[in-house]
C-alpha cells in the first residue's frame, strides 16, 4: 500500500515533504506558516569515513559507528544512529511519486554536501520520481525572510541536476580534488546555485602532502598569530570563509586531531604551537 502525506503547504494544496538543515530552520519554517511533513537532515558528511559504495547499508554502518563516537551523542549507540540514518534515506527513497519534495538549504559546504547526498539518493529511486524543488539562500544561514519568500522562489530541479549532484557526491566520497574542480568548471549548475562553489571549497579540504586540510592549516595559522583560546581560534576561522560552516564541536575535534599529531599543544587557557 502506498503511504500518503498530509498537505503541508496551504498555498498550493499539494502534499509536500520539506527537508531542512536544522532544528532552528524548522522553527522558522513553522513560524512562516508551514506545517505537516518535515524532516531535519541530521548528518555531517565533512567528518569521518565516507565509504565509496552504493550499498546504503554499508555506508550507514560506517557512518553510525563514527557518529556514535561524538561526545555530544554519547549514549545513543551505533544501532540507534543507524536507524536514524535509514529513516532519513527512506524518507527520500520511498516518497510517493505523486508527492513533492521541498529542499531548504544554504550555501555553505555543510549544507551543500547534504544536498548532494539527497539528490544522489533521488537518482537511485526505482518507484517513480516526485517533483523536487530547491530553495537555497545566498548566505550560510537560512533566516525568517527566506521562509517567507522561499516557497514562491523555489527552483524545480530536473533529472540533469540529480545526475550532476550525484557526480559531485561521487567525487566528494573519493576525496577527488581534481574531479571536484573539473566538475565545478564544466557542469551546468544553473539550478544548483551554490554547489559549484561548494565543490571548490570541498576540494580544498582534501588533505595536502602533509595530511592537512585547508581548515587545519587555517587553525595553525591562527595559532601562529598568537590567538590561543578556543573561542579566538573558532571565531577566527570565519575570516577565511565566504560561507562559514564549521560548528564548535567539529572545531574541537579538529583541534584534538592536531594535538594528537603534535602540531598543536594544549595549554592552560587554550592551544599553542609546540
Amino acid at each position: 500500500m502506498r503511504r500518503s502525506l498530509p498537505n503541508t503547504n496551504k498555498r498550493d494544496g499539494r502534499a509536500y515533504l520539506h527537508i531542512l538543515n536544522g532544528d532552528f530552520s524548522r522553527d522558522l519554517w513553522e513560524k512562516a506558516g508551514f506545517s505537516g511533513g518535515s524532516l531535519v537532515w541530521r548528518e555531517t558528511y565533512l567528518e569521518g569515513p565516507l565509504p565509496e559504495t552504493d550499498d546504503l547499508s554499508v555506508f550507514r554502518t560506517a557512518r553510525a559507528g563514527y557518529l556514535a563516537s561524538f561526545d555530544e551523542l554519547t549514549g545513543i549507540g551505533a544501532e540507534r544512529l543507524y536507524r536514524h540514518l535509514q529513516k532519513m534515506d527512506d524518507a527520500v527513497l520511498t516518497l510517493p511519486p505523486d508527492a513533492a519534495l521541498m529542499l531548504w538549504f544554504d550555501s555553505c559546504i555543510f549544507d551543500q554536501t547534504i544536498l548532494m547526498r539527497i539528490l544522489y539518493l533521488l537518482g537511485r529511486r526505482q518507484n517513480g520520481m516526485p517533483e523536487v524543488f530547491l530553495y537555497c539562500c545566498k548566505g550560510n544561514c537560512l533566516e525568517e525572510q527566506d521562509f517567507q519568500q522561499g516557497f514562491d522562489q523555489k527552483i524545480r530541479l530536473l533529472s540533469h541536476d540529480l545526475a550532476v549532484a550525484g557526480k559531485a557526491w561521487e567525487y566528494f566520497l573519493k576525496h577527488d580534488a581534481a574531479g571536484m574542480r573539473a566538475l565545478a568548471a564544466q557542469a551546468d549548475f544553473a539550478r544548483l546555485p551554490a554547489m559549484a562553489a561548494a565543490l571548490l571549497r570541498c576540494a580544498d579540504e582534501v588533505p595536502d602532502q602533509d595530511g592537512l586540510s585547508r581548515t587545519q592549516r587555517q587553525i595553525l595559522q591562527i595559532a601562529a598569530g598568537g590567538r590561543r583560546s578556543f573561542l579566538e581560534i573558532f571565531s577566527g576561522l570565519d575570516a577565511f570563509e565566504e560561507f562559514p560552516f564549521l560548528g564548535d564541536t567539529a572545531c574541537r575535534r579538529l583541534l584534538d586531531q592536531l594535538v594528537g599529531r603534535g602540531l598543536l599543544k594544549s595549554v592552560e587557557g587554550g592551544y599553542e604551537l609546540p
